[in-house]
């Protein structure tokens, strides 16, 4: 069966336009052979990045369908820990995105109530 995820990640204090603009810019190249390298690796099926803001901080939401949700994250902190052994233009993002972000991510604690997914979806 597979793994529905929601994580947040705050984003760094003043960082939240440059966070904006790369994530906006990872939707672009979303099917460049190093993005999907990585979402196969982490075994995933689907992935979505949200923002949201609050007063206390801004943070990115993650959607993620996957596999294994632990798979998911132990590739994750590979490629964020040494992101050098990645192709360029994901080890480029990589390093803007460790620049951005505030941590790690977290699971949201959340109830999941349902998920649906159409036999026939593209």
């Amino acid at each position: 069966m597979t793994d529905v995820i929601l994580a947040e990640q705050e984003i760094e204090p003043g960082r939240t336009e440059d966070a904006v603009a790369l994530f906006e810019e990872i939707g672009r190249v979303r099917d460049a052979d190093d993005v999907m390298s990585a979402l196969e690796r982490e075994g995933v099926h689907t992935e979505s990045a949200f923002l949201r803001r609050t007063d206390e901080a801004d943070y990115v939401l993650y959607y993620i369908e996957a596999e294994d949700g632990e798979q998911v994250y132990d590739v994750y902190r590979d490629i964020v820990t040494d992101p050098e052994g990645e192709a360029e233009g994901l080890a480029e993002f990589v390093r803007e995105f460790n620049d951005v972000m505030a941590g790690e991510p977290s699971v949201v604690e959340a109830d999941l109530l349902y998920h649906l997914v159409t036999p026939d979806r593209p």
